[in-house]
């Protein structure tokens, strides 16, 4: 679990965060999962709950394995959800290692399910496709590319990169079809969100420039998890690359000029239905005048 720090039975070195994805010590290089494990039921005398105990640490173990190998190939560039995010402070705050906290085990949850989606609602033969796109040059660079430079590259701070869900061929139309889990609780929704159109909006620049394909519609296919994963596909035609390309330049240039202005919305106002705070860097904002804008 990601707050709770784990003392290797073998050496006592604290095991925390991301280090208990791994079954061995760094320190010692020996497992200490199984010893750790036995010498908790020693402590306790409960076989049941130190059962329940190993059970559900592999199972968050697990989660964290799969969200691990379903982001381990984002490059160290910006991402497509660093633009379309509601509130650009806290973009930018993500990029500063120094502020950057564990994951908690109810993020891990929330992240996870969107992975098994993902992973088992193939669409069509194009399916995860990244792509990256210089903003400041107007042209598209290998991932391959982007992979292999330098960890402080300066060209890193203009590129964008994106992982298209799936591409179809719909008729004589290309359709970028991004899939979305949320909790409905029986509101229905009449239209994509427009963050979740700007997204695609971005994937269509990149796809032009990479591959010369011009998708002309999106489809936002809304998964309800409340609800079975009951589906709402939400249709509408895509905007025009050069009013993309506008909207990419204008925020990176916002994103090189200092900090941004932070938005007040839903995920750090508390007023939502669960009335709780979404965005980690909440703290941070404060100390930079978040009340300024309030």
């Amino acid at each position: 679990m990601s707050d709770l720090k784990i003392s290797c039975p073998h050496c006592g070195e604290d095991i925390i965060g991301s280090g208990q994805l791994i079954d061995v010590c760094k320190s010692c290089m020996k497992p200490w999962r199984e010893a750790f494990f036995a010498q908790a039921q020693m402590a306790s005398g409960d076989i049941e709950q130190t059962i329940k105990d190993f059970v559900i640490t592999a199972f968050r173990k697990a989660q964290r394995d799969a969200l691990w190998k379903n982001s381990g190939t984002r490059l160290d560039t910006w991402h497509v959800s660093d633009f379309v995010s509601p509130c650009l402070r806290k973009s930018h705050y993500s990029k500063i290692p120094e502020l950057k906290k564990e994951m908690t085990d109810e993020m891990a949850s929330i992240l996870f399910q969107g992975v098994i989606v993902h992973d088992n609602a193939i669409l069509g033969s194009i399916n995860e496709l990244t792509m990256c796109y210089d903003i400041e040059k107007r042209e598209n660079i290998d991932p391959s590319t982007v992979k292999a430079m330098e960890k402080d590259d300066p060209r890193k701070k203009d590129i964008i990169t994106g992982t298209l869900d799936d591409l179809l061929r719909i008729g004589n139309e290309f359709v970028i079809a991004d899939k979305k889990t949320y909790n409905a609780r029986g509101y229905v929704k009449k239209e994509a969100s427009p963050e979740h159109i700007l997204q695609v909006n971005i994937y269509k620049l990149m796809l032009k420039y990479s591959y010369g394909i011009e998708a002309n519609y999106g489809c936002n296919l809304y998964l309800d998890k409340g609800n079975g994963y009951a589906t709402l596909p939400l249709v509408y035609r895509t905007a025009p690359v050069a009013e993309t390309q506008e909207f990419l330049a204008k925020t990176l240039k916002m994103f090189k000029s200092g900090l941004p202005d932070p938005t007040i919305t839903f995920l750090c106002n508390g007023e939502n239905k669960d009335k709780k705070i979404y965005c980690n860097f909440l703290d941070q904002c404060k100390k930079d005048g978040r009340e300024n804008f309030v």
